[in-house]
């Protein structure tokens, strides 16, 4: 045999895979040696390297063996064409899945260690970048049942967007509501990036916020949104009309409802 073919061992190597693949797709008829000596032994050709290649990335993309086999045996240019578009299309769904994923980790670990370095019950003054939201009116009771229905509502209205946020779903609380006996939630809220945020996203503005955190969960909410109103008084600070109520670690860092972290902030507007 003429060293221009490679046997089925110098083949497998080349391409990175064992001899029984090669001899599988024979049995399966979508990868045939270009040639059989009298010997029975297989021999591959260097032109059929890109068509094994090609073979490989399909069934690395989920292909079915069945599939290439129909293409195969009625291959044509125009039917490449459509089983490389239907694939490619499938592969830029994976790579924004993919990218979503690497956003949510980036954002989880972010999230993970302001939590780790929070210091709970002492008020701090941060710096907010701009936030682009999608809010959901609320105008229910402070209950569990009705604050998780509202919480659902909006997820589907999320939904509908086709948006999905690496960020909790965050919860505003009206000053004008706190009072000694309890609080109200006025709304609901979603942080995404700019680059996606729908005309009906509403921007909080970058500025300083008055920062609480708490790792009781949400049992001091209404206490530590008196406690920030009479620190604000007492240092002449004049604040914005709503507090922003975010879950910093949850379920995936902590153990149970009640020791969430969660983090209460309210913008400074300026000094009195």
């Amino acid at each position: 045999m003429k060293k221009d073919y490679f046997t089925t061992g110098e083949f497998a190597a080349i391409c990175g895979v064992s001899k029984q693949t090669l001899f599988y797709y024979d049995q399966q008829g979508i990868f045939c040696p270009d040639h059989v000596g009298e010997n029975g032994y297989r021999y591959y050709s260097y032109t059929q390297i890109e068509t094994f290649t090609v073979i490989s990335m399909l069934r690395d993309l989920g292909v079915h063996i069945k599939e290439i086999r129909r293409h195969m045996d009625n291959r044509s240019p125009q039917s490449l064409i459509s089983l490389m578009e239907s694939r490619k299309a499938e592969i830029d769904k994976k790579i924004k899945a993919l990218q979503w994923s690497a956003k949510y980790i980036d954002k989880r670990i972010q999230t993970t260690r302001e939590g780790i370095a929070a210091y709970a019950g002492i008020i701090s003054v941060q710096e907010f970048p701009d936030r682009h939201m999608i809010v959901s009116e609320y105008h229910g009771p402070d209950d569990t049942a009705a604050v998780t229905t509202a919480i659902g509502t909006h997820l589907e209205h999320c939904s509908r967007l086709n948006l999905y946020s690496a960020c909790p779903i965050g919860s505003m609380i009206p000053v004008s509501s706190i009072t000694e006996s309890g609080h109200s939630y006025s709304k609901f809220y979603t942080v995404v990036e700019k680059a996606i945020a729908p005309e009906e996203a509403v921007m909080e503005p970058a500025g300083s916020y008055l920062v609480i955190y708490d790792d009781h969960g949400y049992e001091n909410i209404g206490l530590n949104c008196l406690k920030i109103l009479k620190y604000a008084a007492d240092h002449g600070y004049a604040l914005g009309d709503d507090f922003f109520e975010d879950v910093i670690l949850d379920d995936l860092s902590t153990e149970g409802y009640y020791n969430y972290l969660v983090r209460l902030s309210i913008r400074m507007i300026q000094l009195r």
